[in-house]
């Protein structure tokens, strides 16, 4: 499949705007198809890869560095106190801000955790150094590299890996590589594996809505696994399959959590031309294999939509946006936000994008366009909630083409322009046009490093920009941990059966295929034996019980 070709420019008429066929058009040249319609070729085309970050909770009675109880959770509004945080940027030794940390700095977020008694203690909240590791945990992180074949490392080093988004109270996550470089075969291809890590969990979210975020600390702490792969899965398939193999893998060992929440994928993808792009807390791993499709193609379209800028000469160093505040007379009040914000008081702004008509409408993700990618940066940046922002070329209008064209004159647009109206309290809007510009401008050079969420229609969103590859230092708190090689060899006289040997045995006993990735995913196989050689039935009986 060739590349297509770029966007012709174009100068729309105002009153010859028609945004859904913009939006049919691009999804065309886009060349997006249904997941179920690819093939692999559809892949190759994209240039597609994708890599895994595996979480999986461990099955300990307490948690990593501090005393307290694992898997003692609450409701959301059952906690015996709160605490309540701010983040701020501060600088590194080389005298630079991290990105991130500038960006959440912007959101201007409250920081709440809510607290029980008997789950969370001063360690929690950064009032109290670490303890000594679990080692209940260090030992069933071994027992699990070495189920991967890994290389165990001679001593662990406890470092810390920034947290900026307020789901760990310290701003950081303790965490320690334990083993290197292992490997695992699917059904047509190898899976490597670049490290294992143990480390304690973040906070469970319970609300963000403006500039509030709360969060519950029942979960913080405990201790869990990240597997990290290479990108060599070259299809959404091939990622949900290793995904799956590997979460067999972890359970053969009958000591990690299994339920909602126990484990979780982040998923990396990026084709050629641009950029890792990582979706976060994937819950559900068939959810995996629409997500990364539609993020190939989500690619795919901010590739197009540069191209078309820059032949529409534009130059992120000189593009620059208007504004102007609008009034009564400027737009009506039908739209039930606009008229809202009018009665309290709020700034209601116009803002024209030089050379970028067409391209607000320009389709990304099924039923998604590029002005989302805006809308989504407006509500976790600027903490502005949804519907958060008007802009000219929406599939569905909420506002007049004549009101449009009063806006246009305000702003002196041209015909190439596309215009936006976004509302809010006046420090909200003002970090509101910054984002717009920023993102912009980041449209004219490709596809941006950010972490998205997954949302459960295959789509995702904008959650923040991808952390820097300097987030990660050695934690003061935290001596280095000796890895004896006695403790090696014992562990590896208890590892179970591989996956590839118990799928075998079901086949040998004629059990379904449909009914072997439930047995595989609750660990059944080996009960299953034992069951039949001390009651003498059929281990294909017992398996479909």
């Amino acid at each position: 499949m060739s590349d297509p070709k770029p966007i012709p420019s174009v100068e729309v008429i105002p009153d010859q705007r028609r945004p859904r066929d913009t939006f049919d058009r691009t999804r065309a040249l886009t060349g997006y198809v249904h997941r179920r319609a690819a093939t692999p070729e559809t892949y190759r085309a994209l240039g597609f890869k994708c890599g895994l970050e595996i979480h999986q909770q461990l099955k300990t009675s307490g948690k990593l560095f501090c005393r307290c109880p694992a898997r003692r959770y609450q409701k959301p509004d059952d906690f015996d106190a709160e605490i309540i945080r701010h983040m701020r940027p501060t600088l590194s030794e080389l005298g630079e801000y991290d990105g991130t940390a500038l960006m959440e700095f912007k959101t201007r977020k409250t920081i709440v955790y809510r607290l029980r008694n008997e789950s969370a203690c001063t360690y929690e909240i950064d009032d109290t150094p670490p303890f000594l590791i679990d080692r209940e945990a260090l030992r069933i992180a071994l027992r699990i590299s070495l189920i991967l074949n890994m290389t165990v490392v001679g001593e662990l080093h406890v470092t810390r890996k920034q947290y900026l988004d307020g789901s760990i109270p310290t701003g950081f996550q303790r965490t320690g590589i334990v083993a290197i470089e292992g490997h695992r075969p699917l059904k047509e291809k190898t899976v490597r594996i670049i490290q294992l890590s143990i480390e304690e969990d973040s906070c469970r979210e319970v609300s963000d809505i403006g500039h509030t975020r709360v969060f519950r600390t029942d979960r913080l702490g405990m201790p869990l696994i990240e597997t990290v792969t290479y990108p060599d899965m070259l299809t959404p398939d091939e990622a949900a399959e290793a995904a799956q193999y590997l979460r067999f893998l972890a359970r053969s060992s009958g000591e990690v959590r299994t339920g909602i929440g126990a484990a979780r994928e982040d998923v990396n993808v990026s084709i050629t031309g641009g950029t890792r792009v990582e979706i976060k807390g994937v819950s559900k791993i068939r959810w995996i294999p629409e997500l990364t499709h539609n993020e190939g193609f989500r690619q795919k379209a901010l590739l197009l939509i540069k191209d078309e800028l820059t032949l529409r000469k534009t130059d992120p160093a000189a593009w620059r946006i208007t504004t102007s505040p609008l009034n009564v007379e400027d737009c009506g009040t039908a739209f039930g936000p606009l008229r809202a914000a009018r009665v309290a008081g709020q700034d209601i702004i116009a803002i024209n994008l030089p050379r970028f008509a067409g391209l607000l409408a320009f389709f990304t993700q099924p039923g998604r366009v590029f002005a989302d990618e805006l809308s989504d940066r407006l509500k976790v940046i600027a903490g502005l909630e949804r519907p958060n922002m008007l802009y000219s070329e929406m599939l569905e209008p909420v506002i007049s083409e004549d009101e449009w064209h009063r806006i246009r004159t305000r702003l002196n647009a041209g015909l190439e322009d596309a215009q936006i109206v976004v509302w809010g309290a006046s420090e909200d809007v003002r970090t509101a046009i910054e984002v717009i510009e920023e993102r912009c401008r980041i449209a004219m050079t490709g596809v941006p490093n950010e972490t998205r969420q997954s949302m459960p229609d295959g789509t995702t969103r904008f959650e923040r920009v991808l952390p820097g590859p300097d987030r990660m230092y050695p934690d003061t708190d935290s001596a280095p941990i000796p890895i004896e090689s006695s403790l090696i060899d014992e562990l590896k006289t208890t590892l179970p059966a591989p996956v590839v040997m118990n799928k075998s045995k079901l086949d040998e006993w004629k059990v379904p295929v449909p009914v072997h990735r439930y047995l595989l995913r609750i660990n059944f196989v080996g009960l299953i034996e034992t069951l039949s050689a001390q009651h003498g039935h059929p281990p294909r009986s017992i398996a479909l019980m």
